[in-house]
This record gives structure tokens, sequence and C-alpha cells, in this order.
């Protein structure tokens, strides 16, 4: 069943409508109507864009029905904060700075709780000691999260 657009107005819509129609309801009403249609559009076109997104990154496909299909390895690799059970096993240590934006506080603090879940020890908020070398994968999941520039790591050795 179709969504009516009368449906669809919102009471700011409505507000808008009313001081554009010079208290014409037929004007009102192609007012409201106008606005609605410009929502819909909108939301089809970012629907359409966030798809072509997922097809270009190769987590989604389209199979010659048009059905969607799910690349369930690509999409592992996006899962935006992902816990890593693999622990970082070595003899060396490895200090761990960052400097995250505010702007990127989730990522700052998955940064934070992945580092707890591998016992490093915490010497500020954006500085941690622990056991290394850190896992590839965390190096790579930094990357897609777009931080890596904004995260250090150095090798601690003690000089004999």
């Amino acid at each position: 069943m179709k969504k009516h657009w009368e449906n669809e107005i919102t009471f700011s819509d409505f507000i808008i409508s009313h001081l554009l129609s010079c208290k014409s309801i037929r004007i009102q009403r192609r007012v409201l109507y106008d606005l609605v249609q410009k929502k819909r559009r909108t939301n089809r076109q970012i629907v359409i864009n966030n798809l072509c997104s997922l097809k270009n990154k190769g987590i989604i496909n389209f199979d010659s029905q048009k059905d969607i299909v799910i690349n369930k390895k690509e999409l592992q690799l996006y899962v935006r904060f992902k816990n890593m059970k693999v622990r970082p096993t070595g003899e060396t240590q490895v200090l761990v700075l960052f400097d995250i934006p505010e702007k990127k506080r989730k990522i700052r603090n998955w940064v934070r709780l992945q580092l707890k879940l591998w016992n490093f020890k915490m010497i500020q908020q954006s500085a941690w000691l622990g056991d290394g070398p850190l896992p590839k994968e965390f190096i790579n999941h930094l990357n897609l999260l777009d931080v890596k520039e904004c995260v250090k790591v150095f090798k601690i050795q003690a000089r004999k």
C-alpha cells in the first residue's frame, strides 16, 4: 500500500506552507505537496548513494534479478568497532600514543577499549604501554577508520 502524501506532512511543513500560501487553501496544499515530494526524492537519492558506495567497496552486489547479494568476507572488514581477540604476543614492549580529534570520540574510545582488552597499561589517557608488536589487522582497521595518522606506535628497548 502506497503511503499517502498527506500522512508525511510535518508541523514545520504546515507552518511554511501557511506562510507561503497567502491564506489560499489551494496554494497551501500545493506547497505542502511539493515539500513532501522533495523529501521523498532526497530520501531516495540517499539510499541510492549508499547502495552505490557499498557496491564500490565490494560489500554488496546485485544478481540478475536485481536482488542484493552481501559479500560477508568484505563486510567483516568494514565492521566499524569490532574487538580483536588475537592479543599481541612478543617480548618487545610497545608504546602507543594517539591524538584522535574530539569529533571522532567513538573511535578514540574504541582504541582505548581495544588496548585495555590487550592488557596494556595506561600511562595517560592517550599513552599506553604493553606487549607488542600490534597485529596488522589493528593497523589496517585504524587506516579504515581514517585515524592511522593520529596513532603512533613505538618499540621500547632496554639498553644494556
